[in-house]
């Protein structure tokens, strides 16, 4: 099994991108499990009727998934064999990534039409992505999101590295 952990700072979207590549994989293998490691379960809200859920890795690999998508909790980093880290524009200038082939970095939030163009897996600040998961949606899910696809193509990439 291969397992994907989503890392970020709170706040930053690590739950739009976990559902989202969740949501991906699953449609692509149909042998995705998710698993939300937050406090506040969030993403097994918005996913729980497109994706299996599960309590914990072995759980996941007593359902035989080929996948576990975890979306991890703020401050703590489960292993995985490869990592998403989510991070925000200001901390884009702070934190220092590892170049690493297992390790991929989505910019979420951004204001700066420079930055978008600059950082490939980049998503603007986009308020329909709020108004969906309020209501109760993944962004993937809902097509009137306008980052749709941007969202797609970025867990496309992820789900195709995997």
């Amino acid at each position: 099994m291969k397992i994907i952990t989503v890392v970020g700072p709170p706040g930053s979207g690590k739950t739009l991108v976990a559902t989202s590549v969740a949501i991906y994989l699953y449609l692509a293998s149909a042998s995705t499990v998710y698993i939300d490691a937050t406090p506040d379960k969030t993403g097994a809200k918005l996913v729980k009727n497109y994706v299996p859920l599960a309590a914990d890795i072995h759980e996941a690999r007593d359902m035989d998934a080929d996948y576990a998508v975890i979306d991890a909790p703020p401050y703590e980093v489960p292993r995985a064999n490869y990592y998403v880290v989510v991070l925000e524009q200001p901390d884009l200038k702070v934190v220092r990534i590892p170049k690493e082939p297992n390790v991929k970095v989505v910019a979420n939030k951004l204001t700066s039409k420079w930055m978008l163009w600059r950082e490939r897996l980049a998503i603007p600040y986009d308020p329909t992505i709020a108004w969906s998961m309020q209501e109760g949606y993944p962004p993937l899910a809902v097509a009137n999101v306008k980052s749709w696809r941007r969202i797609r193509n970025i867990a496309k990439e992820i789900g195709d590295a995997v």
